[in-house]
């Protein structure tokens, strides 16, 4: 399992966590509302009030655990990408460096190879572009 997979993973977790955290306070609030049906007109507003109260700020508060799980997953797939661009870009510089080396130890052999890659290259996209039909 790659970090990308982890941190997806583990933003998924942060929101179903959040998910059922809203899903807890709006079961406790209907709870309480069913249990003081049977109180007063006053004492069910107050209690429907703090239980709305209580929904929209577990709600607020698994809204923000999303979104900072969302960043931090933002993070580390943005970090990872760097580095695998700084890796590539380092294989890139030693390639170019010893075909340099090797070119000045013998610079026919260099020029060689390289124009029977050209040819290899050009023989495959003639058979793969070539007269169909």
């Amino acid at each position: 399992m790659t970090d990308t997979d982890r941190t997806i993973e583990d933003a998924t977790r942060a929101a179903r966590e959040a998910a059922d955290r809203v899903t807890s306070a709006t079961t406790e609030t209907a709870e309480n509302i069913s249990d003081i049906v049977s109180g007063t007109a006053a004492e069910t507003a107050d209690t429907v009030t703090d239980g709305a109260a209580e929904a929209k700020e577990a709600a607020a508060d698994a809204v923000e655990d999303m979104r900072a799980a969302a960043a931090e997953a933002m993070d580390k797939m943005t970090t990872q990408a760097k580095e695998a661009f700084e890796n590539a870009r380092e294989a890139a510089d030693d390639g170019v460096t010893y075909v340099k080396a090797k070119y000045r130890e013998n610079p026919t052999l260099v020029i060689a190879v390289g124009a029977a890659a050209l040819v290899g290259v050009a023989a495959v996209l003639k058979s793969l572009f070539g007269r169909r039909g």
